[in-house]
């Protein structure tokens, strides 16, 4: 037998390294495949669905029109660029919606994987959250909520700043800095918050490389802030022509309050276990790392999740709606995927040679406490909608919280929904609907004696029985006789 030469201890180390390499990446993408699958059953782990998650999807089925379906119907939050893109596959329900979403947060560990070296820490990263925090798991999927695209986008826009940054000014650069340009867009879109996130993100990854003059990462969330203004000017003239509203939310400097606001803020981020992990993700970026590049990782991720915190405190806007559970989903979510982050590279690291071996652990207790929706838990519901529809499409008149949840269940443009007079209704043109000779369901208990009721100008007779007598919710069938207003001229 030969002795063994000098080059084989290196060669086969090389070949270690490379053989582990590719079972971590292989386990990691059978974990991520697996919860997905767990994950895009029904409509998500906490199987919520009401009015607000409605609309959008009715969006998606195809309501709304022109300028008007770039953001939430009936404000100028919440970008739709999601449910155009899912109008434009085609998709019609929830549950299609819910999958989209899924794979939508799947995608993110490819950028993941690249910022944060290695695929196993990007997929533990990436849906541990959901495990781990009861908040994140509740507001992720819901489809009345931007924090899954927001999210998405500003991982595919990491990734691209830090392609930009380190390609400079060179072809490759400046493509780059065009991606970033687009995933910027998506994230200013879902949420204006987002230009903070993208601007602190931008600072960061300069400061990894230590050049300041960096204009490709700036100029391009520069180009998409302005991107995105457009498109809320188009937004805001189209809504003003069409249905005489604006939609604007405003967003005034809470002055005064800001001590009171600390406090409650304070008080939210310990409620909604949000301070812990934010403290040992805090905690593990000061541990010594193997690379500057490994700890401008942690010090983003723990960015993007303090990064809203100082609108909350300062904007009005969310203290008159009592700093509500899903403002913190965003700062839950990140801080736990710091920590996470943080947590699993140091295990890694303290593993040395049984590396694998520890990230394989971690990939399968993911595997099996990710949770699942049950399979169809809005089949009740829409075979009660069922029995509404009819051979033409109907207006279904009633309350907020009712209509929207129901049309949104029924066959596509079967049941077109319409909130009583004087409830916010989140689709103006629908009054159009009240035309001579249309079919209305309506609360029964809106007729006068005589079986009419008037609605938007509209005057209603019934032509019908009561569908489920005795219910609360109680509906008659009525045909329209006199068309409503014009939708400019509604009060």
């Amino acid at each position: 037998m030969s002795p063994p030469r000098r080059g084989d201890a290196p060669a086969r180390a090389g070949g270690w390294l490379r053989a582990t390499g590719r079972g971590e990446t292989a386990a990691a993408i059978a974990a991520l495949a697996w919860c997905a699958l767990r994950l895009a059953r029904g409509i998500g782990p906490a199987p919520f669905y009401n009015s607000d998650s409605a609309v959008p999807i009715l969006l998606m089925q195809g309501l709304g029109e022109g300028p008007f379906v770039l953001y939430y119907p009936g404000q100028d939050r919440f970008g739709m660029w999601p449910f155009l893109a899912a109008r434009w596959m085609h998709l019609g329900t929830p549950e299609a919606f819910q999958a989209f979403s899924v794979l939508a947060l799947c995608s993110a560990a490819i950028p993941l994987a690249r910022l944060l070296g290695g695929s196993a820490v990007a997929v533990l990263t990436l849906l541990a959250p959901i495990v781990l925090n009861h908040l994140v798991s509740w507001n992720l999927f819901q489809a009345g909520q931007p924090y899954l695209w927001q999210s998405v986008a500003l991982c595919w826009a990491w990734w691209a700043c830090r392609a930009a940054i380190d390609s400079g000014t060179s072809r490759a650069g400046w493509a780059a800095a065009a991606g970033l340009t687009l995933a910027s867009v998506l994230a200013i879109w879902a949420s204006p918050l987002s230009i903070p996130a993208l601007l602190g993100v931008v600072a960061l990854e300069m400061l990894r490389v230590r050049r300041w003059r960096a204009p490709e990462g700036i100029a391009a969330v520069a180009a998409a802030a302005l991107l995105e203004a457009r498109l809320r000017g188009l937004f805001y003239r189209y809504v003003q022509g069409a249905f005489a509203q604006r939609f604007i939310t405003p967003l005034r400097v809470d002055v005064g309050h800001f001590t009171s606001n600390l406090a409650s803020v304070a008080n939210a981020l310990h409620g909604h276990d949000v301070l812990l992990p934010l403290g040992l993700g805090g905690a593990l970026a000061l541990l010594p790392r193997s690379n500057r590049t490994e700890r401008c990782g942690q010090w983003i991720l723990l960015w993007l999740s303090v990064c809203t915190l100082p609108a909350l405190i300062v904007i009005g806007h969310f203290r008159m709606n009592g700093f509500s559970a899903r403002y913190f989903t965003l700062p839950a979510y990140w801080a736990t995927a710091a920590a996470v982050s943080g947590a699993v590279s140091l295990v890694a690291r303290l593993a040395g040679r049984a590396r694998p071996a520890a990230l394989l652990v971690l990939l399968l207790a993911l595997a099996v406490t990710v949770p699942a929706s049950p399979r169809d838990p809005l089949a009740p519901l829409r075979r009660e909608v069922a029995e509404l529809t009819g051979p033409e499409p109907r207006v279904l008149l009633g309350s907020y919280w009712d209509v929207y949840l129901r049309a949104s269940l029924a066959a596509k443009g079967s049941l077109l929904p319409l909130p009583v007079e004087g409830d916010y209704n989140r689709f103006p043109a629908l009054t159009g609907e009240l035309r001579p000779e249309r079919q209305v369901l309506a609360p029964c208990a809106i007729d006068r004696p005589d079986g009419t009721a008037e609605q938007y100008g509209a005057l209603l007779r019934r032509t019908g029985p009561e569908l489920r007598p005795g219910d609360d919710a109680s509906l008659c069938l009525h045909r329209v006789e006199r068309a409503a207003r014009p939708v400019g001229s509604l009060p």
